[in-house]
C-alpha cells in the first residue's frame, strides 16, 4: 500500500513538472552553493537462495529474503560549478528479513531488521544550476549497517540463532531530476542503488551434520547485495 501510494505521488509529480516551471518566473535563479534536504520513500532488496555446505561434503539451500519498506534520510549537497556537485546522505530503510531452512530446527525465521546507508556522491548535472529543471546522475561510496532490533535478535536466541549485526563497504549509483520551486526552496526525485556484499548476520557459513539426522545452523553469503530505493524530498538551498 505505501509503495503504491508513493508511486502514484511521483508519477503525479513528474507530469506536472514541465507545466510548474513554465509558470516560474526567471529572476530568481539564485547560484547557491549548499542544500540541504529530507526525503522518504520505499526500497528493497529482494531475495535468492544461497547454496551452504554441510559437514562430509553434502550442501543446502538457504533462502534469505529482504522485503520491501519505507525509507527516510536527509543529505547535504555542495554545488561546485555548473554541472558538477557532491554530496553526504544518510538514509535508513525498513527491511523486514527472513530465513528459510537455516537448520531442521529452525526451519524459518522472520525478523525485524533496518538497514542504514551512508554514502559520499558525486553529482552530474546535464543542464546548469541557472536551470529551472536539473536532471543528474550520481556514484559514490560509503557503508551499509545491517542492524536486526533487540527484540528480534532475542527471538532468535531462544532458539538457537545467535544473530550479529554487520557493516558492509557499499558502491552507490543512482540519478533523478531537481526542480526550483521558490528562491530558497526546490523538489527532488531519486532512484537510488547500494552494491554490498551480503552479510553473514553470524552465522557459520558451514552447517553441521546432526547425530539424528538433519543439519545445524549455517549459511553461507555469496555474490552482492542491491538495495534500491526511490525517495522524494523537498530542498533548501542557500549561500
Amino acid at each position: 500500500m505505501v509503495k503504491n501510494c508513493l508511486g502514484l505521488v511521483l508519477v503525479v509529480t513528474l507530469l506536472g513538472i514541465e507545466v510548474f516551471a513554465q509558470r516560474i518566473p526567471v529572476p530568481f535563479l539564485a547560484k547557491d552553493k549548499w542544500e540541504f534536504s529530507g526525503f522518504i520513500g520505499f526500497g528493497g532488496a529482494g531475495d535468492d537462495t544461497f547454496v551452504t555446505p554441510v559437514e562430509e561434503g553434502t550442501t543446502k539451500n538457504v533462502k534469505l529474503d529482504i522485503d520491501q519498506g519505507y525509507a527516510l534520510g536527509i543529505r547535504i549537497t555542495e554545488n561546485r560549478g555548473r554541472f558538477f556537485g557532491a554530496e553526504l546522505e544518510y538514509s535508513v530503510t525498513n527491511h523486514p528479513l527472513s530465513f528459510q531452512q537455516l537448520s531442521t530446527a529452525l526451519p524459518s525465521i522472520t525478523l525485524d531488521h533496518r538497514m542504514h546507508k551512508l554514502a559520499y556522491s558525486f553529482l552530474l548535472y546535464g543542464l546548469g544550476q541557472e536551470k529551472i529543471i536539473r536532471p543528474f546522475g550520481s556514484v559514490g561510496l560509503g557503508t551499509s549497517f545491517f542492524h536486526v532490533s533487540s527484540d528480534s535478535r532475542d527471538k532468535a536466541l531462544m532458539q538457537g540463532a545467535d544473530l550479529k549485526n554487520r557493516w558492509k563497504l557499499a558502491v552507490s549509483y543512482g540519478g533523478g531530476v531537481k526542480v526550483k520551486l521558490t528562491p530558497g526552496w526546490g523538489l527532488r526525485v531519486d532512484f537510488r542503488n547500494q552494491i554490498t556484499g551480503v552479510p553473514d548476520f553470524g552465522f557459520p557459513s558451514q552447517a553441521p551434520l546432526l547425530a539424528l539426522g538433519g543439519t545445524g545452523l549455517g549459511f553461507r553469503p555469496d555474490g552482492v547485495l542491491y538495495s534500491w530505493q526511490t525517495i522524494i524530498g523537498f530542498i533548501y538551498a542557500f549561500r
